[in-house]
């Protein structure tokens, strides 16, 4: 069911960041290689370098969209009404939960120095991007709920959360595949 949920995208920065020094690494190594005498297995490996780090920093994001919870992971999305969301946490990574089952994202997560800490550490969503995350994610589901009339914990809410769906990003998984079967028979060669 679509409801007035408004389509809200988060990404953790530093993935994007390294997702573009992979994806310069990649281009780097193959004209580096075509420049210094073509060899084929090294370009087969930047490409695929490139479509795993394009899947990893580049596709991977958590959001709100048509009033579902969504979660991009490499090479799947999970989607499932936003008001069978029980609650997010976001750790090293991010933790969300609906109807007893537990959905985990890389997309958004703490370093490791901040995640130790744990409840030692203050909670400040103004400044800190996993805080703001979780907060605004928690908020969101406690919205939906409260336009459908569901109480948090119910059956209503349980129900909801048997509609999770996941699909596939076949032409992905198919370029990623082709070029590594590519790559592999080149470095056996």
């Amino acid at each position: 069911m679509t409801d007035d949920q408004p389509e809200e995208w988060f990404r953790n920065s530093s993935s994007t960041a390294w997702g573009f020094l992979s994806a310069g690494a990649a281009i780097a190594i193959i004209v580096i290689d075509a420049a210094t005498g073509w060899h084929p297995e090294t370009t087969a490996g930047g490409v695929l370098f490139a479509l795993v780090a394009y899947a990893a920093f580049f596709r991977t994001k958590v959001g709100v969209s048509e009033g579902d919870f969504v979660l991009h992971h490499l090479y799947s999305t999970v989607r499932f009404p936003m008001a069978a969301l029980e609650s997010v946490s976001v750790g090293r990574t991010l933790g969300a939960y609906a109807g007893g089952r537990t959905f985990v994202s890389g997309a958004v997560g703490r370093p490791l120095r901040e995640a130790v800490k744990g409840a030692k550490r203050e909670h400040k969503p103004l400044s800190n991007h996993a805080d703001f995350v979780e907060d605004r994610l928690n908020g969101l589901a406690q919205d939906a709920r409260d336009r459908r009339g569901i109480k948090r914990d119910s059956d209503e809410q349980f129900a909801l959360a048997e509609d999770v769906r996941r699909s596939w990003d076949w032409p992905l998984i198919g370029a990623t595949l082709v070029v590594a079967v590519v790559f592999a028979v080149l470095l056996v060669l």
